[in-house]
């Protein structure tokens, strides 16, 4: 909640002026946590170079993690004293545990590769979770939709925003933070009936507040909101997820409950038979004892103001979305694990099952598997600052995805790939070289004459079309064209279809080798 309300009341300061006038020199910038100390510290680098490997060979693979695993992980008397997280996409995640997967019977753990323990990175996420987030409330047949993302997207004329995601993720996200922005504002006006030129009533001797307590009157106002607008009246988003996960009795855990945990078979409802598999047990109870397991309740209610559920929906995933890129820019190791429980339904929901089972892998590894001291270094490690000052940071991967584009100019002029390997350690070097000549040599750059648009006046824009239209407003029998995008606002009790299933099936047992299991 507190990190809820900080980037709530950052986006009203910003952006409505009586309150930027009082409130931005005296708001912090910065959310402090427990490893804000180390969060401004500008990163060591050391460059590894280049690996002649095919990723998508297992074989080379596991040659790769021996040789790394030589190099890098600390031994004594030849045995693994601690072994170093392997970051990267999901994809690498799989690929890495598939490797310690197929060296599982080895005798050691060296010979089992258990020196690496492999995570997804947080600019991956990033990104799919706003994928996520438009397959749920983007669509061109929604243009014409007053207060759909596409159709604010076509009042800025922002035309970067086309394609997918993957390849135009910066403009998508500005999209939806000036949209974000333009609903706190109208939100903070509404709880006032303001308008956006109108005057804030301040309290009586507002001026002679110490600083604490202004911002505690400012907190406290949007803590009020997020409570009638994100959380809603039970101030728990997601009790029927929670349910299904503790209730043996619930229907989505039908099969489930009757799991043997010493083997792992599943027992029959009817009569003694066990299966190894839930597939045969589903078709054993259907054909001998004509038996289906009972209904799941569906969330999709009919709603009269379809317009203000979407807008409700638009703005509680774009701030959680919001709230794990901040807590990345500001090197927050615990939030930005603790945002994958909130992105976990809803890549349920988009059938986004690579990062569903990697957000269940990051869960499990923080709650649990991990021990106490990787935990911690498995919560601090995500970030790279490569220019210092507490929100100048960056997830591990976005650096790995641009050193990978620079690195690709700056080897063209090696003709073989053995001469690009001999010398990729000093990419890295030439790189940052290049990116700095100028104010190397002392050079001042001539300043162009391009202007991009004002993000102020794309929030006012946005603003002015919300209070129009009365978005937070109940209004019946306000429809939306477009039936493609959700506006279910109580999107979290819409996630439940196969998701004790899937927590199940893939919740890992070891930091090693966390593929599913195969009798779920």
């Amino acid at each position: 909640m507190d990190e809820l309300v900080f980037i709530f009341a950052t986006s009203i300061i910003i952006n409505i002026p009586q309150m930027k006038k009082e409130f931005y020199k005296v708001y912090p910038k910065h959310k402090t946590h427990d490893y804000s100390a180390q969060a401004g510290m500008k990163t060591k680098q050391y460059p590894l170079g280049l690996f002649d490997t095919n990723e998508t060979k297992t074989a080379e693979v596991i040659h790769l993690l021996r040789d790394l695993q030589t190099k890098y992980v600390p031994y004594h008397d030849e045995e693994i004293v601690e072994p170093v997280f392997f970051g990267g996409d999901r994809l690498t995640d799989e690929r890495i545990q598939c490797a310690q997967q197929a060296m599982l019977n080895e005798e050691t753990k060296t010979s089992r590769l258990e020196g690496f323990i492999s995570k997804i990175e947080d600019f991956h996420r990033l990104m799919n979770f706003l994928e996520a987030i438009c397959r749920l409330t983007y669509n061109i047949d929604s243009a014409g939709d007053r207060g759909t993302a596409h159709y604010f997207r076509n009042l800025l004329n922002a035309r970067n925003v086309k394609g997918e995601v993957r390849n135009a993720y910066r403009p998508y996200r500005l999209l939806y933070y000036t949209i974000l922005d333009a609903m706190s504002c109208v939100l903070f006006l509404q709880k006032f009936d303001k308008g956006l030129d109108d005057q804030i009533p301040l309290p009586d001797g507002f001026s002679n507040f110490s600083s604490d307590e202004k911002i505690n009157w400012l907190n406290n106002i949007c803590k009020d909101i997020l409570e009638t607008n994100f959380f809603e009246s039970d101030n728990d988003i997601m009790k029927e997820l929670r349910e299904i996960l503790t209730d043996d009795t619930h229907p989505e855990n039908y099969y489930l409950s009757n799991i043997h945990e010493g083997d792992g078979r599943v027992k029959c409802h009817y009569c003694e038979k066990t299966y190894a598999y839930v597939g045969s047990l589903k078709a054993h109870e259907e054909s001998v004892h004509n038996a289906k397991p009972p209904p799941i309740k569906s969330a999709n209610t009919k709603v009269s103001d379809e317009v203000g559920h979407y807008c409700r929906l638009l703005f509680k995933l774009t701030l959680l979305h919001k709230n794990l890129d901040s807590a990345v820019d500001m090197a927050d190791g615990k939030r930005s694990v603790r945002s994958a429980k909130y992105e976990l339904p809803i890549y349920v929901k988009t059938h986004k099952t690579k990062y569903a089972i990697g957000s269940i892998h990051l869960i499990a590894l923080k709650e649990g598997i991990l021990k106490s001291d990787q935990q911690e270094r498995f919560i601090a490690n995500r970030c790279i600052n490569l220019q210092g000052g507490k929100n100048n940071n960056m997830a591990l991967d976005e650096y790995v995805e641009l050193l990978n584009r620079y690195t690709k100019n700056a080897s063209s002029g090696f003709q073989t790939k053995e001469s690009i390997i001999l010398h990729s350690k000093e990419f890295p070097n030439i790189i940052n070289f290049v990116q700095h000549f100028d104010s190397f040599c002392n050079v001042s750059v001539r300043k162009g004459f391009h202007h991009l648009p004002s993000y102020a006046e794309d929030v006012k824009k946005i603003v002015n079309e919300l209070i129009d239209m009365k978005a937070f407003s109940c209004v019946e029998d306000r429809k939306l064209k477009c039936k493609a995008v959700i506006v279910n606002k109580d999107i979290f009790d819409d996630c439940f279809n196969s998701f004790g299933t899937l927590v199940q099936r893939h919740k890992p047992i070891v930091a090693f080798h966390r593929l599913r299991n195969k009798h779920i």
